[in-house]
């Protein structure tokens, strides 16, 4: 079975080795946590000291994370773009996104 994958409510691609996050606010310092339900399911929460904040339900079926900002996926080399307002991003036909703001 394949396992499908969400990101702030759009289906995506499966990456052996997953996805690499690149803040567009450098942040210093997070805390996280992981909560176990009795059903197997996983709730993976992150928070970071640029505001970002990210919730991962895991189950069995799916993986559905949901960041508290805009995103811009770069499917070439493997990175979320997590954007700030006013950052705005390009992807290119080959799947790399460029930064323009």
């Amino acid at each position: 079975m394949i396992m499908k994958i969400f990101l702030n409510g759009n289906e995506m691609q499966f990456v052996e080795g997953g996805y690499k996050y690149v803040f567009m606010k450098p942040c210093q310092h997070f805390q996280e946590k992981t909560i176990d339900k009795t059903n197997g399911d996983k709730m993976h929460i992150e928070f970071y000291d640029n505001g970002v904040q990210i919730r991962t339900l895991i189950t069995k079926e799916e993986v559905a994370t949901i960041i508290n900002r805009n995103v811009a996926i770069d499917t070439k080399n493997n990175q979320i773009y997590i954007l700030e307002e006013g950052n705005e991003a390009r992807t290119n036909p080959d799947g790399s996104v460029d930064i323009i703001k």
